[in-house]
């Protein structure tokens, strides 16, 4: 019999120096015709920094727009390879962990699954309680909601835990002028007690085991 041996943490991201920026991909209205500005930088004190402006001004030749004012960050896809596909496996583990320094802007987390529709995104709220200092986020992979452009869709499925190929944050509350948003670091955490989706008993004995 073999025992699963419980995984506390995976570190997806640490931002220190401007190589890991590189991983990261920046977008606003501004690329199509809009007036947002966005920008992912280093600070001084060796962290990343998402920060900008967001404009609700519609882009003036592009009629088919009827609302504006966004920008995000996400990370770059993994290439492909000969042995397959390079994705991150949430499964093991119960929470996202976010250290992050942000304003009182609402940001959204963006998880992008190998789902057939692009578009489609698993979005949860970025609750920050203490605005303007260092903190700690936890969200339950479990609590992200599917959505397709911005938009939460009525029939819900399941993310596929396997298969995550990027994660990002965004802007788009609708409100104009300046946000800031650093991050240091981002990794897939349990708790104390937690084993994935398992609760843990205080003497461990709900790890998985597999019988041969």
């Amino acid at each position: 019999m073999d025992v699963l041996e419980r995984v506390p943490e995976q570190l997806l991201f640490q931002f220190n120096k401007d190589t890991d920026l590189k991983q990261w991909i920046v977008g606003c209205d501004k690329d199509i015709g809009g007036q947002s500005t966005a920008a992912f930088e280093l600070t001084a004190e060796g962290k990343a920094r998402f920060h900008g402006n967001i404009s609700l001004s519609l882009p003036l030749k592009r009629k088919e727009f009827v609302r504006s004012g966004y920008a995000a960050i996400r990370s770059r896809e993994a290439h492909h390879t000969l042995l397959g596909s390079n994705y991150w496996d949430t499964g093991i583990f119960r929470f996202l962990c976010l250290r992050v320094r942000g304003d009182r802007r609402r940001y959204m987390v963006n998880l992008q699954t190998d789902g057939v529709i692009k578009a489609d995104l698993f979005q949860h709220r970025l609750f920050l309680r203490r605005p303007g200092q260092w903190e700690n986020v936890l969200i339950g992979f479990r609590d992200f909601t599917l959505t397709h452009n911005g938009l939460v869709l009525p029939e819900q499925m399941q993310m596929m835990r396997e298969s995550v190929r990027t994660i990002g944050f965004s802007v788009m509350d609708g409100q104009e002028g300046p946000f800031s948003l650093e991050i240091d670091s981002i990794k897939m955490i349990n708790t104390d007690g937690t084993d994935g989706e398992v609760d843990v008993q205080p003497d461990g004995a709900a790890k998985i085991t597999l019988t041969m």
